[in-house]
Formats: structure tokens, C-alpha cells, sequence
């Protein structure tokens, strides 16, 4: 499992329809690495898309479910899509009181 030190995040939630990513900042190991959380920000930004589980479902208008408390499934939904994979997002450099949130990963290709 992938685990994102977060080292920065936007400072309000997000709306339905919000998309959430990763900027992947300095180096890391293949295990940890700091990273800026972003929301809407543009493609180029992002190194790794925060994306739902296969089997999640939102009913329409609702807030797009990418933020778990415990590690999920994250096999993508339909065979030869974007390698998915599940992650943490570790808070404890900006909040130590804040609990990690589960996520899966997807690596961001293109602009």
C-alpha cells in the first residue's frame, strides 16, 4: 500500500462533483511519499487521481465517495483501465490528531 505524507490540503471541502488528486512533491521510497492534496486542480498538477472503488455507488447529486476509514478494494472496475491501487493519506505533518484517510490511487496520464 502507497502512503501519501500530506504535507499540504485545500483549506474547504469539496462540493458533489469535486475531483480530488495528488502532486507528488520531492523523493520518497516505494512505499512513502509527501504529497500536496489538491481539489479541481488541472491535470498537469496531479500525479496520482484519487478515484471510487469498483462497486461504489453515489446516487445522482451526491458527493463523489473517494475518502474511506478503513483500506478498500481498488481492482479497477473495468479490466485494461488506468492501474488502481490503494493508498493512505497520512495527515500527521499538518495535524496529528486528524486520522488517515483510505483512498485509491490512480496514476494520472496526460494533461
Amino acid at each position: 500500500m502507497q502512503r501519501a505524507d500530506i504535507i499540504s490540503e485545500p483549506s474547504t471541502g469539496g462540493d458533489p462533483g469535486v475531483s480530488y488528486c495528488v502532486a507528488w512533491t520531492g523523493s520518497g521510497s516505494d512505499t512513502s511519499r509527501d504529497a500536496v492534496l489538491l481539489m479541481n486542480a488541472p491535470g498537469y498538477q496531479c500525479g496520482g487521481d484519487l478515484v471510487s472503488p469498483a462497486g461504489t455507488q453515489e446516487p445522482p447529486g451526491e458527493y463523489t465517495v473517494v475518502f474511506f476509514d478503513t483500506e478498500q478494494d481498488c481492482t479497477p472496475l473495468y479490466p485494461g483501465t488506468r492501474l488502481t491501487y490503494p493508498a493512505v493519506l497520512d495527515y500527521s505533518s499538518l495535524d496529528d490528531r486528524q486520522p488517515p484517510q483510505y483512498v485509491c490511487l490512480s496514476e494520472h496520464v496526460g494533461a
